[in-house]
C-alpha cells in the first residue's frame, strides 16, 4: 500500500512538467504598469480606497509570473483598512474589469492587471522605445549666475517683507518669518495696518521687525499697535 502510494504521488509529480515562465522586459513590464495605473486613476468609477489597493496589487505584480498574491490582511495591513474594505475594493476593481482575480482556496488570491474591453492602449511604435528625444530649448532658458537670498513672506498681496534690512535677535542672524508676521498683525489688526508698516520702515525698519517678534513672542498688543499707528501717522505729518 504504502508502494503504491509513493507510486502515485511520483506519477502525479511527474505527469505536468512545469514550464519555465519568461519573464517580461523590465522597461516594457514598468511601462505598461504605469499606463495601468495612469487608467485606473482616471476612471471616474473607481473609488479612491479602489485605486490604493490597485497601487498595492501592481506594486506586488511580479514580472517572470505576471501576477500578484498579497494577502488581505497584508494589503489592510499596509493602507490601515480593515479586510472587509479590501474585499469589497477588489470587487468593485474585478466588476469594472480593472483587474482579474483567481480566487484560491486557503490560500491568497492571484490577481492580474486587466483592461475592460477597448481600454487597453496600443503598444508605441518601435522607435518611441529608445531614449528621450532632443527637443526645441524655447522659453527654456536657464538664468545666469547662482540663486538670490530672497526674504520669506506669507502674505499673498505683499511677496516681499516690508523691511528692507535683515532681522535681528542675535548679531549677524536673520529673522526669516518676519514677512509671516506682518501678514498676521495685517489680518489682526486690519488692512489699514498695511500703511502703518510702511510708513515705519521708511523711517526705522527696527520698529516693523520689534512689533513682529512681539507677535511672534504673543506680548503684541493694542497699545503697541496704537503708538504704532501714533507713530507712523507722526512720520507722515513730518513728510508734508
Amino acid at each position: 500500500m504504502h508502494g503504491w502510494a509513493l507510486a502515485g504521488a511520483v506519477r502525479r509529480r511527474t505527469s505536468a512538467p512545469s514550464r519555465k515562465a519568461v519573464p517580461m522586459d523590465v522597461r516594457a513590464f514598468n511601462r505598461e504598469k504605469m499606463q495601468w495605473l495612469n487608467a485606473v486613476s482616471l476612471e471616474c468609477e473607481v473609488s479612491s480606497t479602489a485605486f490604493r489597493v490597485a497601487y498595492l496589487i501592481a506594486d506586488h505584480h511580479n514580472r517572470v509570473t505576471g501576477f500578484a498574491w498579497p494577502s488581505r490582511a497584508r494589503l489592510a495591513g499596509k493602507i490601515c483598512l480593515s479586510s472587509r474594505s479590501i474585499q469589497r475594493a477588489v470587487v468593485q476593481l474585478e466588476e469594472l474589469g480593472w483587474l482579474a482575480v483567481d480566487r484560491q482556496r486557503e490560500r491568497s488570491n492571484r490577481y492580474r492587471m486587466s483592461w475592460p474591453p477597448g481600454r487597453k492602449p496600443s503598444h508605441p511604435p518601435k522607435e518611441a522605445d529608445g531614449e528621450d528625444k532632443i527637443v526645441c530649448t524655447e522659453r527654456q532658458e536657464c538664468l545666469s549666475g547662482e540663486d538670490k537670498t530672497v526674504r520669506q513672506s506669507y502674505s499673498t498681496k505683499y511677496p516681499k517683507t516690508f523691511s528692507s534690512r535683515p532681522g535681528g535677535g542675535k548679531p549677524g542672524k536673520r529673522f526669516s518669518d518676519q514677512g509671516r508676521y506682518e501678514a498676521d498683525i495685517i489680518r489682526q489688526f486690519g488692512p489699514s495696518m498695511i500703511e502703518v508698516l510702511q510708513k515705519l520702515n521708511d523711517v526705522n525698519s527696527t520698529a516693523v521687525e520689534r512689533l513682529c517678534r512681539m507677535a511672534r513672542d504673543g506680548t503684541l498688543t493694542f497699545s503697541d499697535i496704537a503708538t504704532a499707528r501714533l507713530a507712523a501717522a507722526q512720520c507722515q505729518g513730518t513728510q508734508r
